[in-house]
């Protein structure tokens, strides 16, 4: 069948008319928005334990040592809330950071620590509905909240569906709950082992299926996330966390090891809870631990997880960052970036980050990938914040990264989540700071705010805030080669151009191009020198550095040429690949859509905004239909629309 659908989009594709037009008002042309609630947000990755210490009354106890990386140190909910008054370490000065979110590891509390280590990072679960000791209170939750009402700051829940702490264990590959924990969870149905997969560790389990959804992760509890009493009860718990304390968005732990359909079942159960405490387009990302955008693929556009952690931008930008890859690297990524896009999805819904708890510090990182000056490394991750701020995406900064925190040793897991406040850990003591010098006996929040990091982010998040265009926005690659990577960024409603260079290169680097718009650009960030003749413009960017320019009027206006509309197979992903090719300079924005012969309406494949403008079929939702058409919109810059005519076949 794939094969003769195929055969019938070719032949019905290449049957091409004149494009029509007509005039239509600039902005009236309202096409599909996938837009998640977080989608023009700054988050602020934090480890509450290792934050700031407001409350020394709930330090000591179970799994309390400041001194060992695997321990609780102190940080909680208070010392996070602070004051909530301007000048104070706590929320109020993540928002004057320019940060509009804050993503908090998981709250819940904890089972017991071990001899090894305690669960100060939130992800050894087991009572679900209250907050860790260690960490504060229901109470203080609720303060915190508050303040972050007060604020205008969003809070961002970390949570785990797929496993629970470590209770269930094994005798001779029969699972057990020793006596004297069979209710160590809450709620109840946490303590019923049926709820549970029960077939040993992940690396090695004994499970008729995939270990990896089967088996338990780091010898954690693994639930049977296919089952409606684990899938409800979830829906429970978590719709008790939003409304009691107000959560925009969640980070899903592990999303990767959880049943195929658990967010078809689970998710919908989150929006109306979330729609009922008066939280609208709230945003759920999962962590799926991957660098191949077509493995995100499938968890997006297929298993129904609304966005994810971008790992490959993780990859990419820090190996264009450190000067390991040219600008090659960037492009290469965003190729991809119409895989995504569907009616529910697209690539700007992607939270990008540089480094996280887990691999380690963007600062490490780069080290690792290219031994450099340790002058070179300020500049450079200078350049890789600006990267993740300019382009498509949702930018997340890891706590510790605005005052230039790196690591040692391994550089990651537990040697990637120092103490803000004064550290007991020897090591810490002495690791290098990038900015400034090794924090000794000092406190992060001594440095104030004359970090240069903490500075430059400053100045990122308000250029982001004055110029939409600059937020997450239409984007399109225009130059990219050797160290130097040119983008346009554009906000439909204030249709206004802007170029952004990025020089990853130790000397300054020339390049002339296209843009969209013709007349003045007015410099808003950097040294580089601009030079234009109509909409050629050439860009002379200083070594190590980016650089910013908005134009000082509209788009050019042009109509397209040669447009054609073309379906494939793209053997990669599996899926059809439908591409209109239109050839304009303006920025246009191009909806596909599908229209089927069993109910004749026209539904939305999606959006793209960056040439080329492709979007992906999924060949599992075409089966058994009996005429199947494609067609392409496009809408210029001042809202003219522009109609390709449609591919009708027969599968």
């Amino acid at each position: 069948m794939k094969k003769h659908l195929l055969r019938s989009l070719l032949l019905c594709a290449s049957l091409i008319a004149p494009i029509t037009l007509y005039s239509a008002q600039a902005d009236t042309q309202q096409l599909s928005s996938t837009e998640v609630g977080l989608s023009h947000d700054i988050i602020y990755f934090v480890f509450p334990d290792r934050y700031l210490n407001g409350d020394k009354g709930n330090d000591a106890g179970n799994g309390y040592n400041p001194s060992s990386t695997a321990f609780f140190h102190g940080g909680d909910l208070k010392g996070l809330t602070g004051s909530c008054a301007s000048g104070d370490n706590g929320l109020a000065r993540i928002k004057a950071l320019g940060f509009t979110a804050v993503w908090l590891t998981p709250l819940v509390a904890q089972q017991l620590a071990t001899s090894s280590g305690a669960g100060y990072h939130g992800y050894w679960g087991v009572d679900f509905l209250n907050v860790e000791p260690h960490l504060g209170t229901n109470s203080d939750l609720t303060d915190l909240s508050n303040c972050a009402k007060k604020l205008n700051l969003k809070l961002i829940l970390d949570i785990v569906t797929n496993h629970t702490g470590d209770v269930v264990q094994y005798s001779d590959k029969v699972a057990y709950i020793p006596a004297d924990k069979v209710n160590a969870k809450n709620p109840a149905w946490l303590n019923d082992l049926s709820n549970y997969h029960n077939v040993g560790s992940m690396s090695n389990c004994w499970g008729d299926g995939s270990c990896t959804q089967l088996g338990d992760f780091y010898g954690l509890d693994d639930l049977a996330t296919e089952k409606p009493t684990v899938y409800n009860g979830w829906i429970d718990v978590y719709s008790q966390w939003i409304k009691n304390y107000g959560f925009s968005g969640f980070r899903v732990d592990t999303a990767r090891h959880v049943d195929d359909n658990f967010f078809k079942n689970w998710s919908p159960g989150i929006q109306q809870a979330a729609a009922s405490a008066g939280i609208n387009k709230f945003t759920i990302f999962g962590e799926v631990y991957d660098t191949d955008p077509l493995t995100l693929m499938g968890f997006v556009r297929q298993n129904k997880l609304q966005t994810v952690l971008d790992f490959p931008f993780q990859h990419a930008a820090a190996a264009y960052a450190s000067g390991n890859s040219d600008a090659t690297a960037m492009t290469n990524l965003f190729e991809f970036d119409d895989v995504y896009t569907s009616p529910e999805s697209s690539a700007n819904n992607l939270v990008t980050f540089l480094g996280n708890h887990d691999m380690g510090r963007i600062g490490f990182l780069m080290q690792g990938l290219n031994r450099q000056p340790e002058a070179d490394l300020l500049p450079r991750t200078e350049l890789a914040h600006a990267l993740m701020y300019f382009t498509r995406g949702i930018p997340t900064v890891y706590y510790g990264d605005e005052v230039g925190m790196t690591g040692s040793g391994s550089g990651n897991d537990q040697k990637a989540r120092q103490d803000m406040f004064p550290t007991q850990v020897v090591d810490w003591k002495t690791e290098l700071r990038i900015g400034s010098k090794p924090i000794g006996n000092g406190s992060a929040f001594d440095i104030g705010l004359n970090h240069p990091i903490e500075k430059y982010l400053i100045q990122l998040g308000k250029l982001r805030s004055t110029y939409p265009g600059l937020s997450n926005q239409q984007m399109q690659v225009r130059y990219a080669s050797g160290s130097l990577l040119i983008i346009s960024k554009r906000d439909p409603k204030e249709n206004r151009e802007y170029l952004v260079a990025f020089n990853n290169g130790k000397k300054s680097t020339t390049a002339t191009f296209s843009a969209s718009s013709s007349g003045k650009w007015k410099s808003l960030l950097g040294q580089a020198t601009l030079k234009s003749s109509g909409l050629k413009v050439t860009l002379a960017v200083p070594a190590l550095s980016t650089a910013v320019f908005q134009a000082s009027k509209s788009p050019a206006v042009d109509k397209p040429s040669s447009p054609k509309l073309t379906v494939k197979t793209d053997f990669g992903s599996g899926f059809y690949k439908a591409t209109a090719s239109i050839k304009s300079s303006d920025l246009l924005r191009v909806e596909f859509f599908l229209q089927t012969g069993s109910d004749g309406v026209k539904k939305s494949l999606g959006v793209d905004s960056n040439a080329p403008y492709e979007v992906y079929l999924d060949p599992a939702q075409l089966t058994d239909l009996t005429a199947v058409t494609v067609s392409a919109t496009a809408v210029n810059s001042v809202g003219q629309q522009f109609t390709l005519p449609p591919a009708l076949f027969k599968p």
